[in-house]
């Protein structure tokens, strides 16, 4: 067991579907022997609602303790209401409680309809639900939202591509992924996202390009070796 543990805020990084890593903050405590892992309030602070327990040594193994959380640009109440509202239904994704997550969706949305996580997380808690044609038409609404393209989004056009491409909504899926690149052009993932849609929708030789360009960027990137293996066998 640590013994210099402090109660607070922990951080930890997750790697997300298409190799996209995203760091995820927690309030951990001690009971006993076991570290307490507790979801967050927008403020920082804990909820309380319990996310996990683990060991002393898997807690080692996961967790730095981070620096004091800078102050955030003070919100509108509406604007902290949907940022609520947006969590609940993200945390009830995460537990596959596709109808409920949608509730808390549609409730954001009444309050701000070009909210981009609030429609991004509907057409997911849609597509939970095999709402497909629902999701696709949200997919394909927020793939056109201007407002999504700003280096902080760079992240949700990668989700979005894979969301579309799991949808088979390839061209869609490449559009987003363009977005994405030409916000950020050294990210060997998104070159290997945008080759995998490519790819799955038939123009080979496209998706080479972009696969090239990753391993060039990333010469260990076992993922876009093994699916230029494929693309050559194909060509």
């Amino acid at each position: 067991m640590p013994d210099d543990f402090v109660e607070g805020v922990y951080e930890e990084e997750k790697v997300l579907t298409g190799g996209l890593r995203e760091s995820i903050k927690y309030w951990v405590k001690q009971d006993g022997e076991a570290f307490v892992l507790e979801y967050l309030r927008l403020d920082g602070a804990s909820t309380g609602m319990e996310a996990e327990r683990l060991s002393a040594a898997d807690f080692d193994k996961r967790f730095e303790k981070t620096q004091e959380p800078e102050p955030e640009e003070e919100k509108s109440p509406e604007e902290a209401v949907q940022e609520k509202l947006v969590r609940q239904g993200e945390i009830h994704m995460e537990r596959e409680e596709f109808h409920s997550a949608e509730y808390e969706f549609k409730n954001a949305l009444k309050l701000n309809e070009n909210n981009v996580k609030a429609n991004f997380g509907l057409g997911q808690s849609f597509s939970g639900q095999c709402r497909t044609e629902e999701a696709r038409e949200v997919f394909a609404k927020l793939g056109d939202n201007d407002d999504l393209y700003k280096e902080e989004n760079k992240h949700t056009f990668n989700e979005l591509g894979i969301a579309l491409r799991r949808e088979e909504m390839y061209d869609d899926a490449v559009k987003n992924y363009h977005r994405a690149i030409q916000i950020d052009s050294g990210d060997p993932v998104l070159y290997y996202n945008i080759s995998l849609a490519l790819y799955h929708s038939g123009q080979v030789a496209a998706a080479k390009k972009f696969l090239t360009t990753s391993i060039e960027l990333d010469g260990g990137f076992e993922e876009a070796i093994k699916l230029m293996v494929l693309v050559e066998k194909n060509s």
